[in-house]
């Protein structure tokens, strides 16, 4: 692949390496798999996540997280140098120079601990932020009978919730709904559900950027309860989450099947638009050329060519490119299938 990354502060589009900070829990071999990549020489099986195109840092955990570009430039440098260059003068009138979004490879080595995340009111109000952590899950490997858990099947008082949460037991993941998943199916899981993820999935995630998780279930994992509570005290945390029901008849409207899409068209379900978009593209009837944004790419699959004002890639599975808006609409060529993530319409 024609590597055209920069280490100047002008937006071009970019060939991104991996950026997989440390966490609490296992994984990281999958994503190395699915980007044709040796593990790198800090990997001990704690590197579940490739953090891609982030302006965000890790709550806890030594704060890493954001990306480098070659040459050592920071991103948030390179973004506030060229705002216009790299998210276009409508999202910039909107947004400003930040990406609303963070894009991920994550692989569950283990299964993760039920966890929720804050809505934007809650972390204006408590984090002194403006985002909260909506996000979605497009599934890209999956082990046979693969399974997540999203929202409570059952309403929760505040004292039900807090009983679960001091009991640290089996009773708290049995209290979602389990939905098992396969290659090709996509899950919103909005900000305040309580939710896991099963072993053995590798998922493109989109999310807001931030990284705040109040952890429900930490003692297992060893976590301390500042970074489990976000360093609130734990009835305001605890504000933060949904209580339910998450009835069968909502969680139909939370998924969706991206591996259907022919052409382009969206992995998510329309709701997710006030807070990411991501656009499968797959040219079945001849080339498909698709209009100027910010992206980060990640080719899920096949090989093909990437056009734009930039130049012409070869790209194949595994690939992630980071694609300023001016770059200008790009045309997407071969027997190749790849995902753009993208902050929300301005």
């Amino acid at each position: 692949m024609t590597d055209t990354s920069t280490s100047t502060a002008v937006a071009a589009t970019a060939s991104l390496t991996t950026n997989t900070p440390r966490r609490f829990y296992r994984g990281g071999e999958r994503i190395f798999a699915f980007r044709g990549l040796e593990a790198t020489p800090d990997f001990d099986g704690y590197r579940p996540e490739d953090w891609i195109g982030s302006t965000a840092r890790l709550f806890a955990e030594g704060g890493g997280g954001v990306t480098t570009l070659d040459g050592g430039l920071e991103l948030p440098e390179a973004f506030a140098a060229d705002a216009d260059g790299w998210f276009g003068e409508a999202h910039v009138a909107r947004f400003g120079g930040d990406p609303n979004l963070l894009t991920k490879l994550l692989d569950s080595g283990e299964r993760l601990p039920v966890h929720s995340h804050p809505s934007r009111a809650f972390a204006t109000a408590h984090l002194d932020c403006d985002h909260g952590k909506t996000e979605a899950w497009i599934v890209l490997v999956a082990e046979p009978d693969a399974t997540v858990w999203v929202g409570f099947r059952d309403e929760l008082s505040a004292i039900d919730l807090e009983e679960l949460v001091d009991a640290q037991d089996d009773r708290l993941l049995a209290a979602l709904n389990p939905i098992e998943v396969s290659a090709g199916d996509a899950v919103l899981v909005p900000a305040g559900q309580p939710h896991a993820i099963g072993e053995g999935v590798l998922i493109l995630e989109l999310q807001e950027p931030t990284d705040f998780s109040v952890m429900l279930e930490h003692r297992r994992f060893g976590l301390e309860l500042d970074h489990a509570f976000l360093g609130l005290e734990r009835p305001v945390a605890l504000k933060s989450v949904d209580h339910g029901p998450v009835t069968a008849e909502r969680l139909a409207t939370l998924r969706r099947r991206w591996v259907d899409v022919e052409d382009s068209g969206s992995a998510l379900p329309e709701e997710a638009s006030a807070y990411f978009r991501a656009e499968v593209v797959r040219p079945v009837t001849g080339d498909v050329t698709v209009a100027a944004a910010y992206a980060a790419v990640v080719v899920v699959d096949g090989q093909g060519s990437f056009t734009s004002r930039h130049g012409t890639l070869d790209v194949r599975a595994g690939d992630v490119l980071l694609v300023p808006f001016s770059a200008g609409d790009v045309t997407v060529g071969g027997d190749v299938t790849l995902i753009r993530c993208m902050p929300p319409a301005p």
